[in-house]
């Protein structure tokens, strides 16, 4: 099973992003119910193996701006420092970190740009964009599919 650990988000202005990035992006946008922060990505592994207790209590998360990964992933910035809780996980079962954890919030996989200058003067406008969420930590389970990645809460930390 394809598995990852990560706290739901809730975004009332998903939409309005969606809309205000229409015209100079095109991309596969995260759909408004799977939107999450990921603690931890597994992969593929029993679930049975992280379904025990953490002491993970319901966690602030800090939004301020939005971000890229190199023009190809356009996601909301995540301001708090939240590795205590990607090192508690992996300290507990074992893991290790293959690249830094960057604590973010995906909207859109980017597949190409219409007009740069316009993405840039829109990624200013929102850079004051910012909201606090209360979330809960819980094991997902992923299934791909043709239409998108099916998301399923497993185990609540």
């Amino acid at each position: 099973m394809r598995l990852f650990i990560a706290s739901p988000i809730s975004l009332p202005t998903y939409q309005t992003i969606k809309e205000d990035f229409k015209g100079c992006i095109k991309g596969k946008w995260v759909e408004g119910w799977n939107l999450h922060l990921t603690y931890k990505f597994i992969g593929e592994d029993d679930a049975k193996k992280y379904q025990k207790p953490l002491n993970l209590s319901k966690v602030e998360i800090k939004i301020k701006g939005l971000g890229t990964f190199s023009e190809k992933v356009l996601f909301l910035k995540v301001t708090n420092d939240l590795k205590e809780i990607n090192e508690k996980i992996n300290k507990e079962f074992n893991l290790s970190n293959d690249k830094s954890f960057i604590p973010h919030i995906t909207l859109c996989r980017i597949k190409e740009i219409n007009n740069k200058e316009e993405f840039n003067l829109k990624l200013k406008k929102w850079e004051n964009f910012s909201f606090s969420i209360s979330s809960e930590i819980y094991l997902y389970a992923s299934t791909l599919t043709k239409k998108g990645p099916i998301y399923k809460k497993i185990y609540k930390y």
